[in-house]
């Protein structure tokens, strides 16, 4: 509940846009790792994994910023 007695106030900001940049980062770097290994480099692989990962979540983070703006009541 809110200071005036009504429902809680929605989060403006989504909780997975948050986490984008942080998961695409862990997730990258550790796909670039397996994927590195396979081909028998696992520093190159993290690197370029985790260098991807934080492609993909600036995209998400990008995308949650969209949609809380349209969100937004100003």
């Amino acid at each position: 509940m809110n200071e005036h007695g009504g429902p809680p106030a929605k989060r403006p900001f989504p909780l997975w846009g948050s986490l984008a940049i942080p998961g695409g980062v862990l997730w990258g770097t550790l796909f670039g790792v397996v994927t590195g290994m396979y081909f028998g480099n696992a520093i190159i692989g993290a690197a370029i994994g985790a260098g991807l990962g934080v492609g993909l979540g600036l995209v998400l983070f990008a995308a949650a910023i969209v949609i809380a703006s349209a969100n937004s009541n100003v």
